[in-house]
């Protein structure tokens, strides 16, 4: 024997009471309204409720969890009133049983024994159920055909293997619905717009407690993408059409439509972009793909303060020019102001064969810089290849040639002229892009110079660095490691630029910044060939945008690895979300600092 399934015949049910006949009211007057507010404020039975706060309850005893819960979510006693008619409620407790049996249909029971009692009591009214669900209604059989071009579709197969269903499972409406839902969605998703999902069926066999679900679908046949057609004048349109994934014939996929538009908000060009499948316009089984993009402002302006205790205060100023010609050519201009570092730098950025991935990059910088331990003024000019992998990584070719005047301490100076080929890879995922609970950043660097090419002196480099965040309990672990190794005959040879230092905001705290390192014989710090440096922090929240947090800094800069002896920094800090950013205070302290502490105020995000 076969029934209809429970949520038709639930969504019938409240459909009819929908329907019930009006009751009209006459209108009423001014004096009505006035008779009604004073019987309120007097506090009259019907009142009470609502001042007290007091409503129907509902208790079930029996049953499991789950059981109990969907019948709790199925029935709403709230809306009736605390002072409810008595000659209501026969119709409250059958309205009540109906949607209790409904609740059990829907996850299986179908034969439940439910006793029901109204108990008034002082403040209110309750409902006690007592449930016995009965056996439950099994899945016997799941038929489920995929006819038409679909058949073979993976995105088919993937719904008809991994379905939730399975045969000698209770049966659960919400599962046949979303089975059924979700072949529908599938359907659309990847294109068979005429599929006819002809059969869907849930049997209950009630006497032998059995169900079969029968989904049939014959999904025609299979459209493809049309043309893609651009609305835009900015940019040429051989140049737009390289950031489509997809071309002409290719089989229809929303995945897809969603990949374009995403690589055109991407790609930096335009502030609006609307891609609209369409349709009705489709010919035969072509549909077209209209884009509708706007262009984003051609000059963008930007200026920005800043403070940290290693260069103090710091302005920057920065102009874009998003659209240098119909290619997708652009370029920045960027000055930085602070009493430690100073500079001006230029890009010119030329997309490649794929404008979201590749792009040439051609650069000049000037900076000084001029510190407790060195003093450099630098110029470089140079290109660098940059690809975004499908992988995630992001790697970097570059060649560039640098001059450099310098001091390191008082007796180390000199001049230096490198043309430097580098390689770097470097990847960043996390969760959130301020304050990640969840996330990581890892660089590595190999770059060199040979005394034969155009170059004052040979040397190799590697560099390495990685930070991970994790969340703890309800804060987060934080942990930075720094390192880098040089082949090079001597450090004088080395420009400070290319020489490492320790200590500071970003190194091991309750250090001054770059006080860490090699010395010459009249003490002062002049930089090494190798550095590790290392850090672990826990910071935990205590007050809405606010943290707390301890850590330990440890390393040191060498010359020789049989040298190395690290130094160790530990304290205490201060964290605040700002709108703009986290802003991090630290009190620190290095044993084998000159100073008994020191403060460090940075910001900026943590990955």
């Amino acid at each position: 024997m076969s029934t209809r399934s429970p949520f038709r015949n639930r969504y019938h049910r409240f459909m009819t009471h929908a329907r019930a006949p009006v009751v009209r009211r006459p209108a009423r007057t001014g004096l009505g309204v006035v008779a009604m507010l004073l019987v309120a404020l007097a506090g009259i039975p019907g009142a009470a409720g609502a001042q007290d706060g007091s409503t129907p309850g509902l208790q079930i005893e029996g049953g499991t969890d789950a059981q109990r819960s969907n019948i709790r979510n199925s029935i709403n006693l709230a809306r009736h009133p605390c002072d409810l008619p008595g000659f209501r409620e026969g119709r409250v407790l059958r309205d009540t049983e109906a949607r209790a049996t409904d609740a059990l249909r829907a996850i299986g029971f179908y034969d439940p024994e439910l006793v029901l009692d109204f108990e008034r009591h002082e403040a209110c009214w309750d409902i006690r159920i007592t449930l016995d669900p009965g056996p439950p209604t099994t899945v016997e059989q799941v038929d489920l055909q995929i006819t038409g071009e679909g058949a073979g579709d993976l995105g088919f197969e993937a719904v008809l293997s991994q379905t939730e269903i399975r045969e000698g499972d209770t049966l659960r409406h919400d599962r046949y619905e979303a089975l059924r839902n979700r072949m529908t969605r599938i359907a659309s998703d990847r294109g068979y717009f005429d599929a006819d999902l002809h059969t869907r069926r849930l049997e209950v066999d009630r006497d032998t407690r059995s169900a079969t679900i029968r989904l049939h679908m014959d999904t025609g046949d299979r459209y493809r993408v049309g043309r893609v057609h651009i609305d835009q004048d900015i940019l040429s349109e051989d140049f737009v059409q390289r950031m489509v994934p997809f071309a002409a014939g290719d089989p229809y996929s929303s995945a897809q439509i969603i990949a374009l538009q995403r690589n055109l908000n991407d790609s930096g060009y335009f502030g609006g972009v609307r891609v609209r499948p369409q349709r009705d316009a489709a010919e035969g089984l072509q549909v077209p793909i209209l884009v509708e993009l706007e262009p984003r402002k051609r000059h963008s302006y930007e200026a920005g303060i800043g403070y940290s205790t290693d260069i103090g205060p710091r302005i920057r100023l920065r102009y874009e020019h998003r659209y240098a010609n119909r290619i997708g050519h652009r370029y920045q201009a960027e000055i930085e102001a602070s009493p430690v570092r100073s500079g001006i730098g230029y890009n010119y950025e030329i997309p490649l064969r794929d404008p979201l991935r590749e792009r040439l990059n051609l650069f000049t910088t000037y900076r000084t810089e001029d510190t407790d331990t060195q003093q450099s003024d630098r110029f470089q000019v140079g290109a660098n290849r940059v690809l975004q992998r499908r992988s995630g990584w992001q790697t970097t070719e570059g060649l560039r040639y640098e001059y450099e005047d310098y001091t390191a301490g008082e007796d180390d100076s000199g001049r230096s002229n490198l043309l430097i080929p580098s390689y770097r890879i470097s990847r960043m995922e996390a969760d959130e892009p301020m304050t990640p609970r969840r996330g990581y950043r890892f660089e590595t660097t190999l770059q060199g110079a040979r005394e034969e090419i155009l170059s004052s002196t040979s040397f190799a480099q590697v560099l390495a660095s990685g930070k991970v965040v994790r969340g703890l309990g309800t804060g987060r672990v934080l942990a930075r490691v720094d390192a880098g190794f040089t082949d090079v005959d001597s450090v004088s040879d080395l420009p400070s630029s290319l020489r490492f230092y320790a200590g500071g905001d970003a190194s091991i705290r309750g250090y001054g910044y770059q006080r860490v390192g090699p010395r010459n014989d009249s003490g002062d710090v002049i930089g090494g060939r190798h550095k590790v440096v290392g850090s672990l922090e826990y910071d935990y929240p205590v007050v809405g945008n606010w943290s707390a947090a301890a850590f330990v800094d440890a390393g040191n800069v060498v010359n020789e690895w049989d040298e190395f002896d690290p130094v160790y920094g530990v304290g205490i800090g201060v964290r605040w979300r700002s709108p703009v950013g986290p802003l991090r205070v630290d009190l620190a302290h290095g044993p084998d600092s000159d100073d008994d502490f020191r403060i460090h105020f940075s910001m900026g995000p943590d990955l």
